[in-house]
C-alpha cells in the first residue's frame, strides 16, 4: 500500500508528555505514523489542517486502549495488525518487535536488542532501525540506550526521550539512565 497516494487523517491524544498526533488511514483503519509533540515536519504527506474526531469505531479501540494503558502507566498490547509496516524491511520489523518486549519503566541497550535478534554485532543497525520507527510509544524505542547507559539518540530529540523515560520513572544522571538516581537535566 502506497500511503503517499492515500489521504491520511489524524486525531490528537493528550498524554502526560504533550499532545500526540495519531496519523491513520480511515478505510480500512490503519496507523501510518505517530507524531510526538513538535514533529509534524517528519511527515512525507501533508496532513489536513484540522484534526479528525477520535474514531469511534471498534477498529480504533486497540489503539485507544493502548494509549489509555500507557497514560495509566500500565502495559498495553501493541496492535500489530493495525500498523502500516509494509514499506519497512523484515529486519527493521524484527528490531521493533524485540523493542516492544522492553517493559514500561525499564531500559536496555542497543546491543541487547541486537543479541535478542541473534545478531549480537548489529547494535548500530538496531539504532538505525529505531531511528526510522514510525510508531514511537507503541514501539518504545525511547527505552533503548547506549551500552554505557547514556541515552543514545532519538528521532524526536533527546529532550523528548528524557520526558518519556521520566514519565515511566527512569531517572537520568548526566550520562546514564538508571532507576534509582535523581534526574539531572
Amino acid at each position: 500500500m502506497n500511503t503517499a497516494a492515500l489521504h491520511p487523517e489524524y486525531f490528537k491524544l493528550d498524554l502526560p508528555i504533550g499532545v500526540v498526533a495519531i496519523v491513520y488511514l480511515p478505510e480500512p483503519f490503519m496507523l501510518v505514523r505517530i507524531l510526538l509533540p513538535g514533529n509534524a515536519h517528519r511527515l512525507d504527506t501533508p496532513l489536513p489542517s484540522q484534526a479528525s474526531d477520535v474514531p469511534a469505531g471498534r477498529e480504533a479501540k486497540p489503539v485507544l486502549d493502548f494509549f489509555e494503558a500507557y497514560h495509566s502507566k500500565r502495559p498495553g498490547r501493541v496492535p500489530w495488525d493495525l500498523l502500516c509496516l509494509e514499506s519497512y524491511t523484515p529486519l527493521q520489523r524484527l528490531v521493533w518487535e524485540k523493542t516492544t518486549a522492553v517493559p514500561f519503566g525499564q531500559t536496555v541497550s542497543y546491543g541487547r536488542i541486537a543479541g535478542d535478534m541473534g545478531r549480537p554485532r548489529s547494535a548500530r543497525f538496531v539504532g538505525n532501525a529505531l531511528g526510522k520507527n514510525p510508531f514511537p510509544i507503541l514501539i518504545p524505542c525511547h527505552r533503548i540506550v547506549r551500552s554505557d547507559g547514556g541515552p543514545g539518540g532519538f528521532g524526536s530529540g533527546l529532550n523528548m526521550k528524557r520526558r518519556l523515560l521520566s514519565f515511566e520513572g527512569v531517572k537520568f544522571s548526566s550520562v546514564s539512565c538508571e532507576t534509582d538516581v535523581d534526574m539531572v537535566l
